[in-house]
């Protein structure tokens, strides 16, 4: 839309589902100009100072994809932004902060990422297509701001914003204790009152329960982290490196745990199995996702044969848009149905959290938020609907 009104004006676009597929995005969206490969801020920031030239040359400018005479070229590969700390506070005036961050029952809310990589390296993990694929394995490399560094912008959204919430969005949060203790000692020696959650693994959660206590007094309500399946087997298979003992050992008031379905071998018996095993550990809430086999993850050649949907408004883990050898789209999305109305409905698990009097407001405005979306997700894996 924006080329069919002003066909001069460059279009560079990156990030999820661009980055490793960089080439490919140009070569079939002819609308766009440029595509980043890998971290965005340097590279965009050289590529707009190139076209601010009466004679660009974007050839220098490293991880960049873009067209030269009707054919797709790529620059050379960027090295990884190794301090976090080097990049500047968001610029959050430049934005409309108050259509920047409602959630639903939680207001105001803010999202904010503190590392980059994970050491883990999941085989279905989303997040290995936000790197260039021509690195040395970089999803491994974990990179993180300093604790006081995240202090600074929680500082900056509660005092400047109003902001009461703040979810901590890497992948793997707590991967060095002493990142945590410092952040924990930094955030209450500042006296700031917002809550946050974060999203982890239960091998370090248990690592590191002793610190329970100093995260709930420093604002921790709530902890996210992933079981995917539910036998060792696969576990292992899908270089997960938890233990489901270790799951049930961190699961406690609020705990999040998500899970998936949609691997190729797999029928109902197997994902009945593995929603037993979850309703038998206990979380507070789960979130189900479907597979998704993106371009650029370990996993991607064995699950690609599988995939039935290729528009990518239904690539958001609610839809089905894999098959496997025992079940169609529409088989997974019935199944991620009756389960997900299964859970909730058991063990008065909705009233436990909105009834608690253990809770913090917070979490249950959470979870609240959460029960309405989860609606939506329902309605889109049966029914197709968009979401979005």
């Amino acid at each position: 839309m924006i080329k069919q009104e002003f066909k001069d004006i460059p279009i560079c676009t990156g990030g999820f589902y661009i980055a490793a597929r960089y080439k490919d995005m140009l070569a079939e969206t002819h609308d766009f100009d440029y595509a980043i490969a890998g971290e965005q801020e340097v590279t965009f920031t050289e590529l707009c100072k190139e076209l601010s030239k009466d004679d660009p040359d974007v050839s220098a400018v490293k991880c960049l994809a873009y067209r030269d005479n009707g054919a797709v070229k790529v620059t050379d590969y960027r090295p990884l932004i190794e301090n976090l700390d080097d990049l500047p506070m968001p610029a959050y005036d430049l934005f409309p902060m108050d259509k920047y961050i409602g959630y639903g029952k939680l207001y105001p809310y803010q999202e904010i990422f503190t590392s980059r990589g994970c050491p883990y390296g999941c085989s279905i993990c989303i997040d290995w297509i936000t790197v260039d694929p021509r690195g040395d394995n970089d999803w491994l490399r974990h990179r993180t701001k300093s604790a006081s560094r995240v202090v600074d912008e929680m500082e900056l959204l509660e005092k400047k914003y109003g902001v009461v919430h703040v979810n901590i969005w890497d992948l793997n949060y707590a991967v060095k204790r002493s990142r945590v203790e410092q952040f924990v000692e930094e955030k209450l020696k500042r006296g700031l009152e917002a809550t946050y959650c974060f999203l982890g693994r239960a091998n370090t959660l248990a690592r590191d329960k002793d610190l329970l206590k100093d995260l709930r007094l420093s604002g921790f309500i709530n902890g996210v982290f992933g079981l995917e399946v539910a036998n060792e087997a696969t576990l292992k298979k899908i270089k997960k490196r938890i233990t489901v003992d270790q799951v049930q050992e961190v699961v406690g008031r609020m705990s999040g745990v998500t899970w998936m379905i949609g691997f190729p071998d797999e029928d109902e018996k197997a994902i009945r199995d593995r929603f037993a095993a979850l309703d038998r550990i206990d979380p507070d809430v789960q979130s189900l996702q479907v597979m998704l086999p993106v371009s650029g993850i370990p996993i991607y050649d064995e699950a690609a044969p599988f995939i039935e949907e290729h528009e990518f408004n239904k690539w958001d883990f609610h839809h089905p848009v894999v098959r496997t050898k025992h079940l169609s789209p529409q088989e997974l999305g019935e199944l991620a149905l009756q389960v997900n109305q299964e859970f909730y409905t058991k063990r008065n698990r909705v009233g436990r959290l909105l009834e608690s009097k253990v809770l913090h407001p917070n979490a249950i405005a959470v979870f609240a938020s959460y029960m309405e979306s989860m609606q939506k997700y329902q309605k889109a894996s049966v029914e197709g609907e968009l979401i979005i």
